[in-house]
C-alpha cells in the first residue's frame, strides 16, 4: 500500500502546496515556500515528498531546528501510515547514562572515551567486534515496524544505546526526523550520512521553520573563547598534565595582551594572524586534546582545554573573508574579562553545498518572507517559491499599528516606559481577555514592568525559567483566561507555541527587536551588501521583521479563533518595516483601546 493523504478534505492552500511540491520533486528542483499558520504545511509536505520517495526509492529527511518539533512530523508520519519512519536526536539526549551538567562537547568526548575503552555497557549491548549483535538487530526491526518520537525510541532501549540503535534503524528507513545540525554542520553531516547508509542525491530534505537555518547555520561553525576558558584551562592543565602548562599559559599572555587594542566595554576587530597557532607548533594541540581526555576520564563535568581546541580549530581552518574575528573587553564577576569570538557572515557558505547537491530541498515556514531574501542567504540554486495565501479569515483579525510609543534607543527613559505600561493596561482592559505583550528584549520588560498598575495579574517570561517553570507557567496563563503574559521577540512563548481554544485574545509586539548594532552586526550588514548589495535589509530589518511576525502570529492559531494584534511602535509607520509586513490588512490607531471596544471579532465585546 502507498502513503495516503490523511485527511478528508484539504484545507485551503494545501492542494497549491502539494502540486507545488509535487513538480518540484519531479524535475528535481527546490522550493521555497511561504505558508502562513493555518495551511498545514506540515503533512502539505510529507505527503507528497513521502509518496514520490517511496515510488522513487529515495530517502526523506525532515529537519527541525529543534528536537522538541519532531513530534508533529512524527504524529503526521503516523496518519499518513505506509512508511519506515526512524527520529535521530542528537547523542546527549539519546544517552542512557546520567550525566547532570555536562557541556556537549565534553559529553561527545565522554561518550568516545566510554566506547573506545568498552566501558559503556549500553554501546556493547549493540557492537560487538564492529559488529551489530543479533539482540540489536531484533531491537532494530521491533523499532522500524512503528513510527516512534524519540522519546519513545528511548523507552525501548533501556539496554542498548538508543542513538545507534536509532541510526541502524534509519538505515533501511524511508524517512528520518531529525535536527539541523545533523546535515547543516559541517564538521559532522559527512559522518552521519555515512553512518545511516543515505546519500546526499538520493534524499529528499525538508527544513522546517526555514527562516530560522541562516542564523542556525551560522551558529554551528562561530565559536568564542574568554579570559575564564584559558584560567580554567591553565589549572586544569596544572593538575592533570603539568608539561603542557607553560605553552597554555604562553597562549592565554597573547589571547589576555589583545585587550590592550581596546578600552573596557569596548570591542574591535582582529586579524587571523593575531592568535598565531604555528608559533606553538602541532605538539600544542595534540598535548590539549591529551588534557582534555585524561580530564574526562577522571569523570569531571567539563574539559576547558578542549573548549581551546574547538575554538582554535575554528579560527585557523576559517577565511578572512567570509568571518569576522572580534576582540572585547567586559567587566565580570571573576574580574577583566576578554573574549575573541570568530563569527561565520554567509551563510550560503553553510548550507548550498547541503541544499543543492540533494536530489530537493523544501524549505518551509509560516514566516519566509521576502522569499528572494531566503533564497540569497541559503544559496538556493535550480529554485522556485511559492507564497500562499492565509487560511483563515481576514476578518477575525484586527490589526493595529499605534503610533504613540517607540522602544528606539534614543528615547528611551522612564516616561516611555510608563507611557508603555499606561498603554498596555488601556488596550489589556479594552479586550477583557488573555492579552500577550512581546518586547524588544528583557531590559525593557522589566523597564516597563516597573511601571504597570499593581491589579493586573500578570506573568512574566525571565532567562532564569526552566523548561518545566515555561511550561508551568503557560498553563497557568492560559487558564486563567483574563491575564497578561510579558515575553519578549525570539523567546519562549511567541513562536512554537500555540494557545488553543482561541485562549489568547490579543497580541501586542511592544517594540521592534532590531539587532545590537555592534561590530558583527555591522560585518554582517557588510558582506550581505557586498553579495547582494541589500546589507541592511538582509541583515537588520529584515530579521527584526520577521521576529514581530512570529509574535503577531500567536493570536490567530484555527480559522475559528478571533483576535486583535497591536503594533505599538511609531516605525511600523515606517516604509521600510510596513513593507516588509505587507499581507495584512492595517488599521493606524492612535487610541487602539477604543477600535478595540467598538470591533466586533473578540470575544466579550459583541
Amino acid at each position: 500500500m502507498s502513503p495516503k493523504f490523511p485527511f478528508e478534505n484539504k484545507r485551503s492552500g494545501q492542494e497549491e502546496m502539494i502540486n507545488k511540491i509535487k513538480y518540484c520533486l519531479e524535475n528535481k528542483k527546490n522550493l521555497l515556500i511561504h505558508a502562513p499558520t493555518g495551511i498545514g504545511k506540515t503533512v502539505s509536505a510529507l505527503y507528497p515528498a513521502v509518496k514520490f520517495a517511496s515510488k522513487r526509492g529515495l530517502n526523506v529527511f525532515f529537519l527541525t531546528p529543534r528536537h522538541s518539533q519532531h513530534i508533529m512530523a512524527i504524529e503526521t508520519l503516523r496518519k499518513i501510515g505506509n512508511i519506515t519512519v526512524m527520529n535521530i536526536i542528537g547523542k546527549m539526549g539519546f544517552c542512557n547514562n546520567v550525566y547532570e551538567g555536562l557541556h556537549p562537547g565534553d559529553f561527545h568526548e565522554m561518550c568516545n572515551y566510554l566506547k573506545k575503552d568498552g566501558k559503556c555497557k549500553y554501546y556493547n549491548k549493540v557492537y560487538d567486534k564492529g559488529n551489530v549483535t543479533d539482540e540489536a538487530k531484533a531491537k532494530v526491526r521491533e523499532l522500524r515496524g512503528v513510527v516512534l518520537t524519540s522519546e519513545e525510541v528511548k523507552k525501548r532501549c533501556v539496554d542498548f544505546c538508543p542513538y545507534e540503535i536509532a541510526c541502524q534503524g534509519a538505515r533501511k528507513s524511508t524517512v528520518v526526523v531529525a535536527d539541523y545540525f545533523h546535515l547543516f554542520n559541517p564538521f559532522i553531516s559527512g559522518t552521519f550520512l555515512a553512518k545511516i547508509d543515505k546519500k546526499l542525491e538520493d534524499s529528499i530534505i525538508i527544513v522546517d521553520e526555514a527562516h530560522q537555518l541562516p542564523g542556525r547555520s551560522r551558529d554551528l561553525v562561530s565559536s568564542k573563547l574568554t579570559s575564564y576558558i584559558l584560567n580554567r584551562a591553565v589549572k586544569e592543565a596544572k593538575d592533570v598534565q603539568a608539561e603542557i602548562s607553560n605553552d597554555l599559559e604562553e597562549f592565554q599572555s597573547m589571547v589576555e595582551n589583545l585587550k590592550g587594542k581596546i578600552r573596557m566595554g569596548d570591542e574591535g576587530y582582529i586579524s587571523k594572524s593575531e592568535i598565531n597557532i604555528n608559533s606553538f607548533g602541532l605538539k600544542f594541540l595534540e598535548r590539549l586534546k591529551e588534557t582534555s581526555d585524561l580530564v574526562i576520564e577522571e569523570g569531571k563535568e567539563r574539559s576547558h582545554c578542549l573548549s581551546i581546541l574547538d575554538f582554535l580549530e575554528r579560527w585557523t581552518n576559517s577565511d578572512e573573508q567570509n568571518f569576522t574575528r572580534i576582540v572585547r573587553k567586559r567587566p565580570s564577576r571573576y574580574g577583566e574579562q576578554v573574549e575573541v569570538k570568530i563569527s561565520a557572515l554567509l551563510p550560503s557558505e553553510i548550507t548550498s553545498d547541503i541544499i543543492n547537491n540533494s536530489y530537493s530541498t523544501i524549505l518551509m515556514s509560516a514566516t519566509l518572507q521576502p522569499l528572494e531574501m531566503y533564497s540569497d542567504l541559503l544559496g538556493v540554486k535550480r529554485c522556485e517559491s511559492v507564497s500562499l495565501k492565509s487560511a483563515f479569515p481576514k476578518e477575525n483579525r484586527l490589526n493595529l499599528i499605534a503610533p504613540i510609543a517607540t522602544t528606539k534607543y534614543s528615547r528611551r527613559g522612564d516616561a516611555q516606559y510608563k507611557n508603555y505600561a499606561d498603554i498596555i493596561k488601556k488596550v489589556f482592559d479594552s479586550v477583557g481577555g488573555n492579552t500577550a505583550v512581546f518586547f524588544p528584549s528583557y531590559f525593557f520588560l522589566q523597564q516597563v514592568e516597573n511601571y504597570l498598575d499593581e491589579g493586573i495579574n500578570y506573568f512574566r517570561e525571565s532567562q532564569e525559567l526552566s523548561k518545566e517553570q515555561k511550561n508551568t507557567m503557560l498553563k497557568d496563563f492560559i487558564n486563567s483566561k483574563n491575564s497578561l503574559l510579558m515575553g519578549v521577540q525570539s523567546g519562549s512563548f511567541d513562536q512554537g507555541i500555540d494557545f488553543p481554544n482561541n485562549s489568547l485574545k490579543c497580541t501586542i509586539v511592544a517594540g521592534i527587536a532590531l539587532a545590537t548594532p555592534d561590530l558583527e552586526t555591522k560585518s554582517v550588514v557588510a558582506c550581505y551588501n557586498r553579495h547582494y548589495g541589500k546589507g541592511m535589509e538582509y541583515g537588520y530589518i529584515y530579521p527584526a521583521v520577521q521576529k514581530v511576525v512570529q509574535a503577531a502570529g500567536r493570536a490567530i492559531r484555527s480559522e475559528t479563533d478571533k483576535a486583535v494584534v497591536v503594533y505599538l511602535d511609531e516605525r511600523f509607520m515606517w516604509r521600510n518595516y510596513i513593507r516588509a509586513l505587507s499581507g495584512e490588512n492595517f488599521k493606524v490607531s492612535r487610541a487602539p483601546w477604543v477600535d478595540i471596544k467598538e470591533w466586533k471579532g473578540v470575544d466579550g465585546q459583541n
